[in-house]
């Protein structure tokens, strides 16, 4: 069984200077909505993989995320520790930041730890 007792003390990780493509809008503003199915991350004192389905909706304002970019990002957190009710929110606000949207949603369906279902979602911006 893993001990949490030092949790507090556990280090944290963070996809670090990544650098989105993106496509001009040119007025074409759709709900975007994006679905990835092998999200995954590792728990900071287990060092166990946590797995999730990670939903990515927004609305765009002058640019478009190029959805290579933001698989290669996602797909980059595989190997960093970072609690699940950190990562939601740390992605939303990067990739947020990447395109400034009207605004964004990330929401993350994890899979059962220890028979707890857990979701976690971050929205940034204003609907």
């Amino acid at each position: 069984m893993t001990d949490y007792s030092k949790a507090k003390d556990a280090i944290i990780e963070k996809v670090e200077g990544y650098v989105f493509d993106t496509i001009p809008a040119r007025g074409h503003c759709p709900v975007v909505q994006w679905e990835y199915p092998e999200f995954q991350s590792l728990c900071p004192v287990s060092g166990r993989h946590d797995q999730g389905v990670l939903k990515l909706t927004y609305e765009p304002k002058n640019l478009l995320l190029e959805s290579k970019s933001v698989r290669d990002y996602l797909s980059a957190w595989r190997n960093k520790s970072i609690w699940q009710e950190y990562i939601t929110d740390v992605i939303a606000q990067d990739l947020y930041n990447a395109i400034k949207p009207k605004w964004l949603t990330v929401e993350i369906q994890w899979a059962p730890r220890g028979g707890i279902f857990a979701t976690t979602t971050s929205v940034k911006g204003k609907k």
